[in-house]
């Protein structure tokens, strides 16, 4: 009794961005289970080993500088009661938050080249990414982060491993999307 095949086809474009959004979807869709749940199993654990070595705050947001906001405050002084008095007055806040990333684009992303290949792990970097931006925000009512930035050696792997787990998706892509292109 001859087996069915259990491959399937699915358009490259398709099969490339499935393989981004979810480390082995692609080799899913065109039918390769247990190449998908290999592939996307050691993507995924590689990702958060490198959180859990590095913290959350190993990933460093292009475009976000870490400052806090200004507010443009001016002081004058006005005569009350026949004495001067100095009058302090709070204006908007100043343009230049803590994005940088429109002004100085290239600077920026020179400054944080891992923020490249962690991005190739898919949504799962943009998620923590913005974990990350949380961690770095002041606790309400105190002026210390939720979460600190290692410096240590510690960070650096942790770094590294989410960078070998982007690359190592990139290369699932181009893989699974060069697969789904020779059917």
């Amino acid at each position: 009794m001859p087996q069915r095949s259990r491959e399937f086809s699915a358009p490259a474009p398709v099969v490339g961005l499935a393989s981004w959004v979810f480390p082995g979807a692609g080799y899913w869709l065109l039918g390769q289970r247990a190449r998908a749940l290999t592939v996307g199993f050691t993507i995924i654990a590689l990702f958060f080993l490198g959180l859990l070595i590095g913290g959350v705050r190993s990933l460093e947001v292009p475009g976000y500088s870490g400052k806090a906001k200004q507010i443009r405050v001016s002081t004058h002084i006005e005569r009350r009661n026949g004495q001067e008095v100095a009058v302090t007055h709070a204006g908007d806040d100043v343009e230049e938050g803590p994005w940088v990333l429109a002004s100085h684009p290239l600077d920026e992303i020179r400054s944080k080249p891992w923020s490249i290949p962690q991005i190739m792990a898919g949504p799962i970097d943009i998620l923590c990414s913005v974990w990350s931006l949380h961690a770095s925000e002041p606790q309400p009512g105190t002026e210390k982060p939720s979460g600190t930035r290692p410096h240590s050696r510690t960070n650096e792997i942790g770094v590294l491993y989410m960078a070998v787990a982007g690359m190592l998706n990139l290369l699932t892509i181009i893989d699974a999307t060069f697969r789904a292109v020779q059917r």
